[in-house]
């Protein structure tokens, strides 16, 4: 609400500028005017600590072990719904094991793997039923 009523407050502040025609000697009044309306801004903003504290909250429920984040990017790909996969780190290097339902579908697994960040080896143990 504060927002809005500073957004308005600039809003008149431009009318009553442009209505007044205004003239570049006036240069000391739009000055004044505009440490008012950075003023009026500033206060309206949410402090620091209420705009921070969400992203905070939210980096604490990321995934810190390797193979959680490895798993979290299988399980949310389209493309290997319904997959189960095990994985297990060591280090850098991540061990895929579990059954996909195609080549493609195994690509896309080590893709993801190799492509998670810190991971700097996939070992890939997967299996593709043969038809």
């Amino acid at each position: 609400m504060r927002q809005i009523a500073a957004f308005l407050i600039l809003i008149a502040l431009f009318v009553v500028l442009v209505g007044s025609r205004f003239r570049p000697s006036d240069a000391e009044k739009l000055a004044a005017v505009s440490r008012l309306a950075v003023g009026k801004v500033r206060e309206a903003l949410p402090p620091a600590e209420r705009v921070s504290a969400p992203v905070r909250a939210l980096r604490k429920e990321l995934p810190q072990r390797l193979d959680d984040r490895v798993r979290g990017r299988l399980e949310s790909d389209r493309q290997l719904e319904a997959v189960e996969f095990a994985g297990t780190a060591d280090g850098g290097t991540v061990k895929l094991r579990g059954v996909v339902p195609s080549p493609e579908a195994r690509r896309r697994a080590v893709e993801l793997a190799e492509t998670t960040a810190g991971v700097e080896k996939v070992v890939d143990e997967l299996a593709v039923p043969s038809n």
